[in-house]
């Protein structure tokens, strides 16, 4: 039996050899449905299943901005955002933007029978691409040679109605691809081929529900008569037509009143019966899948379970884009760089990605990645340059630098860990102090390297906010002024009751409380960012790296203090005074005058000019928030003596009053006292002193 079976076997297949059009034919009648599913879905524009999780896909997307990155010769990247190939994308022709573009280009990419997105070029005189415009992927064909050697030679687009095919040159298309078809190399395959039968049965299924609906014709009431009588088909109509007049519209609810012997009963059908909702939530997940989209995401019912059970919509979402919408840009740009930027550059330094920093979604990853480089950094297994060129800052030469621990030491591999070396002339003791003065001078090497950064942040808050305070006195003074005819003349000494009493006036207008206020909030945010660069530094030397609450309070209390000490009332008052003196002197106008006082009132009234004015604050203001933030920090921590560091630390600080001074171990209220005690433009540092007792012996 199994012999003759057998051998039945092999003579079909030598039959189907030979005889192939039957043989497909016969295979055909094998297959495992003889519905053509593609067919029935179509483009897919009516299967809302399908629909709206593409939709979500075209809708975020243009949330990542496209770009054009430049590799420099060093390797570094330059972000080029203003590059032709962005402007011609984000306006590609008179009729749509940039954002109907991509839309369109996603639903050709992903749709039934798709798998390709087209977009034609359209050229000025001199070859360069000036419009982009999409077509229907089912209006444009790759096309290759007849006998097959060359791949690809034109692309035939059929607009249809009675135009005739166009041919177009390879060179005018961006053709995006999903992948490659094996059934034809030349285009893509659509990401949901593979689920066509789910989007059919939810199709089916949602016009099932549509055509029982309005269909099946199901009856609200049931009249019969009684005792087999039959009525006649116009007793029939009749009575129909008069039930519907009378207990429909404004009269349902009225009494019904049958001459005969009559049975009504209420006819129902039940949806319940034929609830497809599990299968429904079958297609919804495959198709959601298949498009890198969780359901949940789209909003199908389908997906929502799934944050029932600990899958969070924040979760949901950066899956959504790390596994759906971040392919697309990543095949989208790469197509971008091959087919459209050699139109406009030949080099290969240069190639088209997309910016997502600003993303939304994305938020949490961009922040846990500069975490990570922070981490990086602090380790000093990173340079700062490396770190800002990853978050696409800026980089120069000052950023080609490592943060290391001043406390870490190079270890070879298999060596045991060791000290270094101090001079061998030196005693022990004195191997313990230059020890001790050289972690100080690290530490303040370090807020030295930082001070700049400090100083120019702090003076150009305070240049405008200088700005604004004789802006606000110009405004506050020339209606006083203009008031009085008599402004310009020169007072005698009854003359001084009048000008105080106008000034005070002025200041009254002025609203010096609100600028002092001002002034104290920058002076205490500026104290409380230098304390937190001093935190750092005492990380570097061993002092833990965190700033406890009690610390940050009483270093911005001393930034307030330092706002108060400035007095702005008084030297508004004074600048008010001298720019009245000065201007009648001049013999000076109210318009004049009003300028006078906007400038003095600025520039207040010893420096000259707000620039000066606003620097010298904030370097004095600086130096002094490194010392009391030192100083604080260090009490904090147990460090009770620090070491002075002065006058040779940089140009300028070589002074022999400063010499005499430097390296000397003082107490916290002798160093808070020198602190106190520093003038504008000083060269005082301190540093948590690291010797032990033995060296005051």
């Amino acid at each position: 039996m199994l012999k003759a079976l057998s051998s039945t076997l092999r003579k079909a297949t030598t039959w189907l050899r030979h005889a192939p059009d039957l043989g497909a034919a016969l295979m055909l009648l094998l297959r495992r449905t003889r519905i053509d599913y593609r067919k029935e879905v179509g483009n897919g524009l009516d299967a809302s299943v399908f629909t709206s999780p593409v939709q979500w896909i075209a809708r975020a997307l243009p949330e990542a901005r496209l770009i054009v990155k430049r590799t420099r010769s060093d390797g570094t990247e330059e972000d080029m955002v203003r590059h032709d190939l962005v402007k011609l994308v984000s306006n590609p022709n008179p009729y749509y933007g940039d954002i109907a573009l991509w839309m369109a280009t996603v639903f050709s990419f992903c749709a039934p029978g798709g798998g390709n997105a087209y977009w034609i070029k359209l050229r000025n005189r001199a070859g360069k691409p000036v419009q982009l415009w999409w077509v229907p992927h089912w209006m444009i064909e790759p096309v290759g040679s007849r006998d097959g050697t060359e791949f690809l030679t034109h692309y035939k687009y059929s607009p249809g109605g009675t135009i005739e095919p166009i041919i177009i040159a390879p060179e005018d298309v961006v053709h995006f691809r999903h992948g490659i078809d094996p059934e034809n190399p030349r285009k893509g395959r659509s990401p949901v081929d593979g689920v066509i039968r789910e989007i059919f049965m939810d199709l089916e299924a949602s016009n099932f529900v549509a055509a029982l609906l309005r269909n099946m014709g199901v009856p609200g009431v049931v009249i019969a008569p009684k005792n087999g009588t039959l009525p006649s088909s116009d007793d029939v109509e009749a009575t129909k037509v008069w039930f519907k007049q009378s207990f429909s519209g404004d009269r349902r609810g009225d009494p019904l009143v049958m001459g005969a012997p009559t049975d009504v009963q209420q006819f129902g059908f039940n949806p319940q019966q034929m609830n497809m909702d599990g299968a429904r939530d079958v297609a919804e997940e495959r198709i959601c899948a298949a498009l890198g989209v969780p359901a949940a995401v789209v909003g199908f019912g389908a997906g929502l379970q799934q944050t029932k059970v600990g899958a969070t919509m924040e979760s949901l979402l950066k899956l959504a884009w790390h596994n759906g919408v971040l392919p697309y840009c990543r095949m989208f740009a790469d197509e971008l760089s091959r087919s459209l930027l050699p139109d406009f550059v030949k080099t290969d330094d240069m190639r088209v990605t997309h910016d997502t920093s600003e993303v939304v979604a994305l938020a949490d990853h961009e922040d846990r990645e500069t975490t990570r480089w922070n981490g990086r950094i602090q380790s000093g297994a990173a340079m700062i340059s490396e770190a800002r060129e990853a978050w696409g800052l800026p980089v120069d030469d000052s950023h080609r630098v490592y943060l290391r621990p001043i406390a870490s030491f190079e270890v070879p591999h298999g060596a045991p860990p060791r000290a270094p070396e101090a001079p061998k002339s030196l005693g022990e003791k004195a191997q313990a102090s230059q020890s001790a003065l050289q972690r100080a001078n690290a530490y303040v090497r370090f807020l030295l390297a930082a001070e700049k950064g400090h100083i120019s942040a702090l003076q150009g808050q305070l240049e405008a906010f200088f700005t604004d305070l004789g802006k606000s006195a110009r405004t506050a003074s020339v209606e006083f002024l203009a008031a009085d005819p008599t402004i310009a003349k020169a007072r005698g000494a009854d003359g001084e009751k009048a000008d105080e009493l106008l000034i005070e006036q002025i200041l009254e207008a002025l609203g010096i409380p609100v600028h002092e206020t001002t002034f104290r909030r920058i002076l205490e945010q500026h104290f409380l960012e230098v304390a937190e660069t001093v935190a750092k530094a005492g990380e570097l030397v061993g002092i833990a790296g965190q700033l406890p609450d009690p610390v940050a309070r009483a270093i911005v209390a001393a930034g307030g203090r330092r706002a108060g000490l400035f007095d702005l009332g008084d030297q508004t008052r004074r600048a008010l005074f001298e720019a009245l003196a000065t201007g009648r002197a001049e013999g000076e106008g109210v318009d004049q005058l009003v300028a006078r006082i906007s400038r003095e009132v600025e520039s207040g009234p010893t420096w000259g000019t707000s620039e000066t004015r606003a620097r010298i604050i904030a370097r004095t203001e600086t130096k002094y928030a490194q010392n009391i933030s030192t100083i604080e920090r260090g009490r904090a921590a147990g460090v009770e003596r620090f070491t002075v560091i002065d006058g040779r630390l940089g140009p300028g600080r070589s002074l022999q009053s400063h010499m005499a001074r430097n390296g000397s171990i003082v107490s916290t209220s002798e160093a808070r006292e020198m602190a106190d005690a520093e003038h504008p433009n000083g060269t005082l540092s301190f540093a948590p002193h690291f010797g032990g007792d033995e060296e005051e012996d």
